[in-house]
């Protein structure tokens, strides 16, 4: 597609931002002078470049996934439990499930969990499973069962299954592992999310290396360039995600930096002429006599040269 003249390129720091919120993922630019296409233009936008801290927490319960419950012999109902927030490799994890179920045991259980690094699943026993049962909640809402690679479902440790394993994969980001770049204020009807079937304001999608407490960088060889409905652009808002719009990826303060390249693109789609009834119905009209101006003409040119031939 022609570019009709000169590019935009606009450097976006979080710090700078209006109205950015505690969570530190959205704000707003006002440009001092409006961006506007001619009427034979139309205006894109694509994400060059962008640098994000991997600061948010994998476990917390912003993203409702730091509980785990259980129920041990003698106990009259489930205890759940309350993990420590914070940014975990599987390891981690384990260990901190392992001390909060030791340190709540009705039965002074010792528990083991155990990473299969080659099947990427977790196995959960404890120290006295002929006489002692536990069983494990994973369909609580603030579960942290995914982490630990568990369908939503409540797990027996007892004297005939002396163990569980993990029905599904482990997965540490907890289905957490992109973010996605927002531009809430300005429309399009090109980009559509399987979440809900509609037209999103996402421009780009970013996948998020497992380096936590890290820098990580976005540099696509080939950006995409969303087309955008409207033509004049006096303010720009920013909001980093997750798939679900939602939830607001918890940046914890950290600053981050896109540069976003505006283009004037010519416009490629022919207007339809005015079409009215009105105009229609004269039309056919002048048509109409002009053909019966023709017809009669042929007939005086069929009579004429009959009489001649007589």
């Amino acid at each position: 597609m022609t570019n009709t003249r000169g590019s935009n390129l606009i450097c976006l720091r979080s710090r700078d931002l209006q109205n950015t919120d505690v969570l530190g993922n959205s704000g707003r630019l006002v440009l001092q002078q409006p961006i506007i296409a001619n009427s034979n233009e139309k205006l894109y936008v694509c994400v060059m470049s962008a640098t994000f801290p991997n600061s948010w927490y994998n476990l917390s319960s912003y993203l409702n996934n730091n509980t785990i419950s259980f129920k041990e012999t003698s106990d009259s109902s489930f205890k759940v439990i309350t993990l420590e927030e914070g940014s975990y490799n599987i390891d981690e994890l384990m260990l901190e499930i392992k001390t909060k179920l030791q340190s709540n045991s009705t039965n002074s259980l010792t528990y083991t969990l155990t990473y299969n690094e080659i099947k990427n699943s977790v196995n959960i026993t404890h120290s006295n499973t002929s006489s002692i049962t536990t069983n494990i909640d994973f369909t609580n809402i603030n579960s942290c069962r995914r982490t630990l690679g568990f369908l939503s479902s409540i797990k027996t440790i007892d004297n005939s299954t002396t163990s569980i394993t993990s029905d599904r994969a482990v997965d540490i980001t907890d289905t957490y592992n992109s973010i996605y770049i927002r531009l809430p204020n300005l429309s399009n009807q090109k980009v559509i999310t399987s979440t809900n079937g509609r037209y999103s304001n996402i421009v780009a999608h970013i996948p998020v290396p497992l380096s936590r407490n890290t820098i990580f960088t976005y540099e696509p060889q080939k950006p995409f360039c969303m087309e955008l409905n409207q033509k004049n652009i006096t303010a720009i808002e920013v909001a980093i995600t997750f798939q679900d719009e939602e939830k607001r990826v918890h940046f914890g303060k950290g600053d981050w930096e896109i540069n976003l390249l505006i283009e004037y693109r010519l416009n490629m789609e022919k207007e339809a002429p005015p079409h009215t009834i009105h105009k229609n119905l004269l039309r056919q009209m002048k048509n109409y006599e002009k053909k019966q101006i023709q017809d009669n003409k042929h007939i005086q040119d069929i009579k004429q040269l009959i009489k001649n031939k007589k």
